[in-house]
């Protein structure tokens, strides 16, 4: 017995030491080859992708955490594939939650959110007019309008607990400076520069009264003007309620930063959602922050004529838009039904691409006017009630958090309630939901409050990342 398992013995170790060297020759091999980078990521990627599958939150957290990064593909040096990349993650999450472990989904019997008729509506009124078209136009339709909501209902299934919630917050402060400071940058960085790394005028690089408009990492600047509108409308309650926390007190210290790299954009319908934001925290809970009302109109006063100024409150954008508005309108009169979903907009866009087609694509700069071109008066009256049940709904679920003294999810509610009512706002003069990673993030959010909402609930959590200060003696429940 003792000399079989010696010969065992042996023959294991003489297996793992063949294996050994073939690995180490791999190895050298791929370094060689000049495929070492992909070795590395890898390395990563790996276990990364074995935790989600785990924990398909995790998924939720990476996924926020990469999807501002998305406009760095134009330049990459990485196979056309990955373009994809996005909507195969959202399907992998929402697949992962449908599989997870019984341990790490939402317990039943929660009570479903009030939004959800809404939902389905919108959602239905799209299937129905993707029905008509059929095709490449149907399935890219339903791609821009719909994918997205399956981050929602996966999140819904298996729900961030309290730590990954402030890691959420943690990575829209992070990632939010850190766009921030490479949007400053290309100030200086130069049009010139940008074009030689492979961005492209009139695409990605624009311009606004001979001033370069900064995109950041993203594909252009609106999506990055938006981003750090949501960013500073997440995370300021956040940082507001605990001054003493290392992480908070950064964010605040960056908030300049953030508000310098919004202004480089010109994007004014992302400054106008800001404000309507900050003005729905200042009335609701800290009016305090009425006082900056003057500080800014005085700092206006002070604000050297030049280039940026012009750029800043030049009219003849807002004049082309309202044009085209008057000018299309009539297309809503004569199509109350819509004329199908991806005739205009992004979606129309792609459909040109694909086949080729060289007739300009209608652009409306107008969410609800995009809508009711697409989907009719019924799309266009979904859209509105889902936008309005989503607020009325965390209004009420912020109440109801608070008289359960969880704060630190009511102030999670609260930022929601300020997105919504800033995106309310922007899309009469954006398409916001046809904007990457905006609608994306738009449903992410959407998820993480819908289970903050969500019924029995639980018994209060402790604030272990909330601490009273001397702050919130001026903070005013309404």
């Amino acid at each position: 017995m003792t000399l079989r398992a010696s010969v065992w013995d042996r023959a294991t170790l003489q297996g793992s030491a063949w294996g050994f060297a073939a690995g180490v020759v791999l190895l050298v091999a791929v370094l060689l080859l000049g495929f070492g980078l992909y070795l590395v990521a890898l390395a990563i990627l790996i276990p990364l992708l074995l935790a989600i599958m785990r924990r398909p939150q995790l998924g939720v957290l990476v996924f926020a955490a990469l999807v501002p990064l998305n406009g760095l593909l134009l330049v990459a040096p990485l196979p056309s594939f990955f373009a994809g990349w996005k909507e195969f993650a959202v399907g992998a999450i929402f697949v992962l939650s449908l599989v997870a472990r019984p341990e790490v989904r939402a317990p039943p019997g929660r009570k479903l959110p009030g939004w959800l008729p809404a939902a389905v509506g919108y959602l239905a009124v799209g299937v129905l007019s993707a029905a008509t078209v059929l095709g490449s136009q149907a399935a890219i339709g339903l791609k821009v309008d719909y994918w997205d909501m399956l981050l929602a209902i996966a999140i819904w299934r298996c729900p961030l607990n309290e730590r990954e919630r402030d890691w959420l917050v943690t990575i829209f402060m992070v990632v939010g400076f850190g766009t921030a400071i490479y949007g400053i940058m290309q100030q200086s960085i130069g049009d010139v520069t940008l074009t030689s790394w492979g961005y492209k005028y009139n695409s990605t690089i624009r311009f606004a009264s001979g001033n370069l408009r900064s995109f950041s990492t993203f594909n252009q600047p609106f999506p990055f003007a938006f981003y750090l509108m949501l960013v500073i409308l997440i995370a300021l309650p956040h940082a507001l309620s605990d001054l003493r926390r290392a992480r908070n007190q950064l964010f605040l210290l960056s908030v300049p930063v953030l508000a310098v790299a919004m202004f480089f954009t010109y994007v004014r319908a992302a400054w106008i959602g800001l404000g309507v934001g900050l003005l729905y925290f200042a009335f609701h809970r800290y009016k305090w922050l009425l006082l900056g009302i003057p500080v800014v109109l005085v700092a206006l006063l002070f604000i050297p004529v030049g280039k940026g100024t012009t750029a800043a409150f030049q009219s003849h954008s807002l004049n082309a838009r309202t044009t085209l508005w008057s000018d299309k309108i009539n297309k809503v009169v004569r199509q109350p039904l819509g004329g199908g979903i991806g005739s205009v907009g992004a979606a129309a866009e792609k459909v040109a691409t694909d086949k080729k087609l060289t007739a300009p694509t209608l652009q409306p700069d107008n969410t609800y006017l995009k809508t009711a071109f697409e989907l009719g008066v019924i799309g266009l009256w979904m859209q509105i009630l889902l936008l309005i049940s989503l607020l009325v709904q965390s209004r009420r679920d912020e109440r109801l958090l608070r008289r359960a003294h969880r704060g630190v999810d009511a102030r999670m509610v609260m930022s929601f309630t300020a997105q919504v009512l800033a995106i309310l706002v922007a899309s009469t003069v954006a398409t916001y939901f046809e904007i990457v990673p905006m609608q994306s993030l738009f449903w992410l959010m959407v998820g993480v409050v819908a289970t903050l909402g969500a019924g029995p609930h639980p018994a209060p959590e402790p604030e272990r990342a909330v601490r009273p200060t001397p702050l919130s003696t001026l903070a005013v429940p309404s």
